[in-house]
């Protein structure tokens, strides 16, 4: 005998199929009642003995054959660069849920995946991995190829305490220069002088380099806004541009590994980015950290919100808000207060004391 049991806001049963446990989601609280849920178990496990399974739940594929179709889509329907992230992702989930077909993959499952993952890796990381999930299941009620509730949404994403940016120091900068190889200085170069994603970087093209205007045009399928972003070439960095341009030959990449083969995995540069923090002895500093050091640079020194925001493609302002010193700003606003107040009585306390006399 099968039993029902609310998981998250949703009537789920649980029944035996040929020797294996199976559940099945019936709908929502407050939709479907407990009541009419146990009638949907009984029927169910009444069309099991009968041998008369649900033809319609076998046509429902499973996530190692719908992940096919999801990265199809995102990588030629939609040309998200992303699908490489989505791909190495999906490997990883297909190991726990590779066989299970969409609709038997429960909240209770993704709970499990949750709490399994994180003896492994950070709670980020399982949001990002449980992130590409849902996003499949969602595609897949879009393309009728799954009908129930999306396992993600109802078991969502784990709190995360968000590691602090951190801004590389310019002593610590001096050291990782020296300490990093003749293939990755260049790329921490231009990461620190444009702003640049990792990605972006990586899959720089000289078709992307204009030295005679000096700027570089990122293409839309290379950015994460999916928009084209113009980025000027400062000095240090047209000087660095001229030297990669004599070692790349005929490569149509800027930047290039230590075999002079173009980055193509997912987690290019980690080794040899992690060698040199190591030998520079520089702890907790991402790759992504050289970005947000670029940014509280040029706010440091002058530029403006608007300016650096447009750099970086953010879409929302805000995000770019945060590079700012939100306490020297405001200082700095009540102050020019001070300014205006104490002009506005010197002149007054001048006047008087002149018509006085």
């Amino acid at each position: 005998m099968g039993s029902v049991f609310l998981r998250g806001d949703s009537w789920v049963g649980e029944y035996k199929d040929r020797g294996k446990i199976k559940r099945v989601a019936f709908g929502k609280k407050g939709i479907v009642t407990k009541t009419l849920a146990k009638e949907m178990l009984k029927k169910k496990e009444q069309n099991v003995k009968l041998g008369q399974y649900d033809m319609l739940d076998a046509r429902i594929p499973t996530l190692s054959e719908f992940s096919e179709e999801y990265i199809r889509h995102i990588r030629d329907i939609k040309q998200n660069r992303s699908w490489v992230s989505a791909l190495h992702y999906l490997n990883r989930l297909k190991s726990t849920f590779g066989d299970t077909r969409l609709s038997q993959i429960t909240s209770k499952d993704i709970d499990d995946y949750k709490l399994a993952r994180l003896r492994e890796v950070k709670p980020a990381t399982v949001n990002r991995e449980l992130a590409c999930l849902s996003h499949l299941f969602n595609l897949a009620k879009r393309q009728r190829a799954f009908w129930g509730e999306n396992p993600v949404a109802l078991s969502k994403l784990l709190p995360e305490h968000n590691q602090v940016e951190r801004i590389l120091t310019r002593d610590e900068e001096e050291r990782l220069l020296a300490s990093s190889p003749q293939y990755l200085k260049p790329i921490l170069i231009c990461a620190l002088n444009t702003g640049m994603r990792k990605n972006e970087i990586l899959t720089l093209k000289w078709t992307n380099v204009d030295l005679e205007n000096n700027v570089l045009t990122l293409e839309h399928t290379n950015t994460k806004s999916k928009k084209t972003r113009r980025i000027p070439i400062n000095s240090v960095l047209r000087k660095l541009l001229l030297e990669q341009r004599l070692k790349a030959g005929s490569s149509e990449y800027v930047f290039l590994s230590s075999n002079g083969n173009p980055y193509k995995r997912h987690d290019s540069l980690k080794q040899a980015f992690n060698g040199a923090l190591r030998r520079a002895e520089i702890k907790g500093l991402r790759f992504h950290d050289l970005r947000h050091t670029s940014a509280t640079r040029m706010i440091e020194n002058g530029a403006s919100i608007v300016a650096v925001s447009r750099i970086l493609g953010h879409a929302d302002l805000k995000t770019t808000m945060r590079y700012a010193h939100p306490d020297d700003s405001l200082k700095e606003a009540v102050e020019s207060l001070s300014r205006r107040f104490s002009d506005s009585v010197t002149d007054r306390f001048t006047d008087k004391h002149q018509f006085e006399n």
